[in-house]
């Protein structure tokens, strides 16, 4: 085509050349003949361009319409398509470089497309929850994380505005605030039904290449540990006011002593006292150690083979004294025969002695006390039993008994010079022997506690 075009740029200066030619020849002898042939021939010429320029203009349309075609096809997403024109048509040198174009943006889409696909990735194992803002704070990302941390069931939170999703007044103040002065803000929010559950919302500003006033929201589920700050808090308390008390009187005690106007009686009654606080110190001090050795694993411990029927048959005789004088029925109904446990003998006896003396504790005159066993043969283990006719827990408080001095009755455990960590130290003390205790309830009916202690093996008894 493009030497057709440049053939028939000659062809209208050509006619208007034969044409003038014709003219000349036409004041020569036999110059009509000659001139009539060059009108002729001129004639020719010019049918002949607008002939070319017609189909020259057709074929170049035909080429406009494709490269539009081309080009609104891209625009609806298929980069796969492409133009090809004749190697002769003038738009071919602009058709290969829309194909080359076309080449790069499916390079760059490809790139986009893994990248996305990592992004997604990585957001969807992230612990912590990540919601993204935009300018009109409406939500363009979120990940599986935060949905689980604010509880958003509906699948489609994409392009709804942060309140509508988390109706929280709090964070949406963070979030203006943020968007408005930048930087960063951090608050808390708890479900309205469940305060125990904390989520820690970190929110700051997008950078202004990102979005300018939107924002990112980081949230970090810190239940554990303010539940653990709580109990830090009240740890510290508890013991103030466990070794406050005791202090008080033997410091009230001490002071009446000093004077010079008490009998013998009194002081001698008042010396008893002192060195009764004293004790309970003492105990209260001590089983904090253990529960501190406990945890740092630093408790003397070695797992052998334990016989369950002579350790509670111990139990029991060391403990039916005090049972008879508290005017209760203490009953064995432990088998002769029991498999070994994998254990260590004096720190359940510690457990079991605790156990009982609670139910001695807690259950009126008249009342009776059993201790039981049986084995499982379907998960190697073997279970013990505490079980009493007492006052029974509440069950509000039976998710919180093995916390530290944690009291159902306080009046009571202090009367008896119990320190509020017994259950504690059970607790851990099974945990040491890889085993479990239950426990159920009935108000004014009893409590039974079930330790449950995996059966001894030959290769089993390593120290712990």
């Amino acid at each position: 085509m493009k030497q057709l075009t440049r053939a028939n740029v000659w062809l209208v200066p050509g006619a208007l050349g034969l044409a003038t030619v014709g003219l000349l020849l036409l004041s020569v002898p036999r110059g009509p003949l000659w001139a009539a042939l060059c009108f002729l021939v001129a004639w020719v010429w010019v049918v002949r361009y607008f002939l070319s320029w017609r189909v020259q203009d057709r074929l170049l349309s035909e080429s406009v319409v494709q490269l539009k075609d081309t080009v609104d096809r891209w625009a609806s997403g298929d980069l796969q398509a492409r133009v090809y024109l004749d190697q002769d048509d003038p738009l071919d040198s602009l058709a290969h470089g829309m194909n080359r174009v076309a080449e790069v943006l499916m390079e760059r889409t490809r790139d986009l497309e893994q990248d996305k696909k990592q992004l997604e990735a990585i957001l969807t194992s992230m612990a912590n929850g990540i919601i993204i803002l935009n300018h009109g704070l409406t939500i363009t990302l979120i990940n599986r994380a935060a949905r689980s941390m604010f509880r958003i069931h509906e699948s489609a939170v994409t392009g709804r505005h942060l309140l509508e999703v988390i109706r929280d007044v709090k964070i949406d103040d963070a979030v203006h605030r943020v968007t408005r002065q930048g930087g960063s803000e951090t608050v808390q929010w708890s479900p309205p039904d469940n305060e125990g559950i904390v989520v820690e919302v970190t929110v700051a500003a997008l950078p202004e290449s990102v979005g300018g006033l939107g924002a990112v929201m980081v949230s970090r589920d810190v239940s554990l540990q303010s539940q653990l700050d709580r109990m830090r808090q009240d740890f510290v308390a508890n013991v103030s006011h466990e070794l406050q008390t005791p202090l008080t009187i033997i410091r009230g005690f001490t002071e009446t002593l000093m004077e010079e106007d008490i009998d013998h009686d009194s002081r001698e009654r008042f010396t008893r006292l002192i060195y009764d606080e004293a004790n309970r110190m003492s105990r209260l001090v001590d089983d904090l150690l253990t529960l501190s050795r406990m945890e740092h694993h630093s408790l003397p411990f070695q797992l052998e083979g334990v016989d369950v029927a002579m350790l509670m048959e111990s139990v029991v005789s060391r403990i039916a004294p005090r049972a008879a004088e508290a005017g209760l029925t203490l009953m064995s109904q432990i088998p002769s025969v029991l498999p070994l446990v994998s254990g260590d003998a004096d720190r359940l006896q510690e457990v079991f002695l605790n156990l009982v003396q609670n139910a001695i504790q807690y259950t009126p005159e008249g009342g009776a006390i059993t201790v039981s066993a049986l084995s499982n043969p379907a998960d190697q283990s073997v279970g013990i039993s505490v079980a009493d006719t007492g006052i029974g827990i509440p069950s509000a408080d039976l998710p919180r008994i093995f916390e530290r001095f944690y009291r159902v009755d306080k009046a009571r455990s202090r009367a008896s010079g119990g320190t509020g960590l017994g259950l504690a130290i059970v607790k851990h003390i099974i945990e040491l022997h890889r085993g479990r205790i239950e426990v159920s309830s009935t108000v004014g009916q009893g409590t039974r506690f079930t330790v449950w202690l995996p059966q001894y093996r030959e290769t089993g008894g390593t120290d712990a």
